[in-house]
């Protein structure tokens, strides 16, 4: 694992930008998987501007989401949602080179094969870009609900309060699984913020297993992490 801490959450962002900017640089027709929630907005906010300035042209690449919630795609809460604002048009991705579970699904296995299948079709990952749950999840790969292909896991209330509003019950959600992850040449974590700090020495220190499933990734070889002062400050 190559680790990198930077002074600043911002700081992680601007280097996870250029990361990014260079792999599609240097694969046009890159096949990449993205993340939702905090920690990569400002890093979409910088790659907006860069398409806006002429700099940056994702028109053959294939972006593939990390995950969904089993939600109508109209509710304000799903990464759907999430993915319209601050990355697929902002980003000038190509539509139908856009894919996200479905949260309308009738049949969420058969979606689940769906999504595995497509990610194969495309052949398969180029680059998976990642957050860090504070309980240590890759995607939404819960602790104690790991899977090597994409599958169907259900929140905890820890995760369900993540998404805000109202929600409550049982909420499930689809992700990718880690062995369709770890399948990418390279993977760039990113983590920002103190509430991540023990997530990442568990990473580091802890025997792999689905306790913490970021430890699930730590040998993978092309796996690149970018940390704040604050997310790295028990490393």
């Amino acid at each position: 694992m190559k680790t990198e801490i930077l002074p600043t959450a911002g700081d992680v962002a601007r280097r996870a930008a250029h990361i990014f900017e260079a792999a599609v640089a240097a694969k046009p027709d890159l096949v990449v998987a993205l993340p939702t929630g905090r920690t990569p907005i400002e890093m979409y906010a910088l790659l907006a501007e860069r398409r806006l300035a002429g700099a940056l042209d994702l028109s053959r690449a294939r972006a593939f989401n990390l995950d969904e919630v089993l939600l109508p795609r109209s509710t304000p809460q799903t990464f759907f949602q999430f993915m319209t604002k601050h990355a697929w048009g902002p980003l000038g991705f190509t539509p139908e080179k856009c894919d996200i579970p479905n949260g309308d699904a009738v049949d969420a296995e058969a979606e689940c094969a769906r999504y595995e299948a497509a990610i194969a079709a495309a052949g398969g990952l180029d680059l998976a870009i990642l957050g860090i749950g504070t309980d240590g999840h890759i995607a939404y790969n819960l602790p104690g609900q790991t899977g090597p292909r994409t599958h169907v896991m259900t929140l905890d209330p820890a995760t369900l309060a993540t998404l805000g509003g109202d929600l409550q019950g049982t909420v499930r959600g689809i992700t990718m699984g880690m062995d369709t992850i770890r399948a990418a040449p390279s993977i760039l974590l990113l983590a920002t913020g103190g509430s991540k700090a023990e997530a990442l020495r568990r990473m580091r220190d802890d025997p792999p297993g689905d306790a913490w499933p970021c430890t699930l990734i730590r040998d993978h070889p092309g796996l690149t992490l970018l940390a704040d002062a604050a997310a790295a400050s028990q490393l």
